[in-house]
């Protein structure tokens, strides 16, 4: 087999929509570690599986709409998937019945084909990796439900776009968190630098200094590492945990141009991480920013650590690109700090979510990102309460969102409503909530998400750049001075783009656009300063 032929994931199924269909959810799935072959029944599979084994290309998975029997044994340790009714028997052995059914319930309640499917690939996909000791970055994640340290590692694989299995230890609460990768190596309470650098989503640093470092690899910086890296310019991103920002976790995007059924943050993140290393960008994830440091020459040095450690590192670079983006608020009721990543949360990770199913899930927000984390949750969790301080929802949140949570069994929202304490020594158990007229309750709750509202991510320039009253970055001739270029800050050669820079239009595509946009303040940058640039060439593969 060649190096660089990619396990296969074959469909199955003589009625071509349906076939189609499926695969379009395979592929975005699975794109960047196996290749998706359709075919149009079992006779067809069979003829495709004899040939991909005289290739010696392996099979991972055949998703079939038929009863494949006594499969084929080219492939011994391929894993069969059968799309059929609920309770059905399958003739041959080792075959995974996934329930084919629209949603779960008549209600439309309950998770959906896309979601059952997605769940029982994972886990097969991840036990023919583990089986073959096939190398791709897969897992096996154990740990007590409401550690920190597991939830903190679901969430970075999740939003990293890495297969894993995920086995809670209900009954020990002290269990330390393991991951068991797809080459057999076992880690114990890794720091998540530690555990992307063993799953290879870290490549060592290709150089020491770059024409242009972008801070933060959100939507705004990944577009500005596309831009700048197809004008020739070396480009390096730092980022302090998986790609995407805060955009890389919400369920679904659905007004981004060009995306008629939108996509979720993650996938949108996936492709841009994609392009830019089609681009030459050098990625650096698991890298928190901690001080940005101008030089004589006038270069610039960032200093970072590595997420979860000590250890200190640095890279210099002719221009900066800051794009930290927005952190959510943090919440002030009491309980919330002792129960943070222990039934307590920041956002919504949607890996996280089928762990909800039969527990009653708390939201608190407003805007798209808690309407839509809501509506995913609902799918699996026994039910799901948002909690608006105002008293109107349309205010803050689009109406699409809003006619479809009124329309979701198992969803309700409390206007009016906050969170006046968490409840619980060591994990959530409770919420004591508290209504504009002053009355309060207590309701039983194992899990709180909170997604409101958004504070600049600046702490870490420790005064370096001017910031607004409320700590965004200013730019341009309107905020720092006449001979800034239009996204320039305060500092020569340092520029910003997305949530993080004053005056900015908060959304996914505004943010992209600005990174467009920023490229031309380097193109202009490096013409003034020619000779702080290397000659990298101009990429020639678009």
């Amino acid at each position: 087999m060649s190096e660089t032929a990619l396990p296969v994931i074959l469909l199955a199924d003589p009625d071509p929509l349906r076939r189609h269909e499926t695969a379009e959810l395979v592929q975005r799935w699975y794109r960047t570690s196996f290749r998706v072959l359709q075919v149009g029944g079992l006779p067809e599979a069979e003829r495709v599986l004899h040939q991909l084994a005289g290739r010696e290309v392996p099979v991972s998975a055949v998703v079939t709409a038929e009863d494949p029997g006594n499969h084929p044994e080219q492939h011994p340790h391929t894993r069969w998937l059968l799309l059929a009714e609920a309770g059905t028997a399958p003739a041959g052995p080792s075959v995974t019945v996934v329930d084919r059914a629209p949603a779960a319930a008549p209600d439309g309640s309950g998770t959906g084909l896309a979601e059952r499917l997605r769940a029982a690939l994972d886990d097969a996909l991840c036990t023919w990796n583990a089986e073959r000791r096939g190398g791709l970055p897969t897992a096996e994640v154990r740990g007590y439900r409401f550690s920190p340290a597991a939830y903190a590692v679901r969430d970075f694989l999740g939003r990293s776009d890495v297969l894993f299995r995920w086995v809670p230890q209900e009954d020990r609460k002290d269990a330390p968190v393991t991951v068991r990768l797809g080459d057999g190596t076992e880690l114990v309470d890794p720091s998540i630098s530690e555990l992307a650098d063993r799953l290879g989503l870290i490549r060592p640093a290709g150089q020491e200094r770059y024409d242009v470092a972008v801070i933060g690899g959100g939507p705004g910086g990944l577009s500005t590492a596309v831009y700048a890296a197809a004008e020739g310019m070396s480009v390096v991103v730092i980022e302090d945990d998986a790609p995407g920002g805060q955009a890389g976790s919400t369920s679904r995007i659905e007004n981004y141009l060009g995306f008629p059924v939108g996509l979720t943050g993650g996938d949108l993140a996936q492709r841009a991480l994609q392009q830019a290393r089609r681009v030459r960008v050098e990625w650096q994830p698991t890298r928190v920013a901690t001080r940005l440091i101008p030089t004589q020459s006038g270069d610039h040095t960032v200093e970072f650590v590595k997420a979860g450690t000590t250890e200190t590192a640095s890279v210099s670079a002719a221009t900066v690109v800051v794009a930290t983006g927005v952190e959510w608020n943090r919440l002030a009721s009491p309980g919330t700090e002792r129960l943070l990543n222990s039934g307590v949360y920041y956002g919504a990770s949607l890996s996280d979510a089928p762990s909800t199913a039969g527990e009653d899930v708390y939201m608190v927000g407003a805007g798209n990102s808690a309407g839509q984390a809501a509506l995913y949750f609902a799918r699996y969790a026994r039910s799901v309460t948002l909690l608006v301080r105002g008293t109107d929802l349309g205010a803050s949140m689009s109406n699409y969102l809003v006619q479809r949570i009124e329309k979701t069994p198992g969803l309700r929202v409390l206007l009016g409503t906050e969170v006046a304490e968490c409840l619980g020594e060591t994990t959530l158990t409770g919420l004591r909530l508290r209504e504009r007229t002053g009355g309060e309750r207590t309701v039983p709750a194992q899990c709180l998400y909170v997604l409101i509202g958004g504070r600049p991510s600046t702490d870490w320039l420790d005064g370096s750049l001017e910031l607004d009253d409320r700590g965004y970055v200013l730019t341009g001739t309107g905020g720092v001075g006449r001979d800034a270029l239009p996204m320039e800050t305060s500092l020569p050669g340092v520029f910003a783009v997305g949530d993080v820079r004053s005056g900015s239009v908060k959304r996914v595509g505004a943010a992209v656009g600005e990174g467009a946009a920023v490229a031309h303040c380097l193109i202009e940058y490096r013409r003034r300063h020619a000779g702080r640039f290397q000659d990298a060439g101009a990429f020639d593969g678009f």
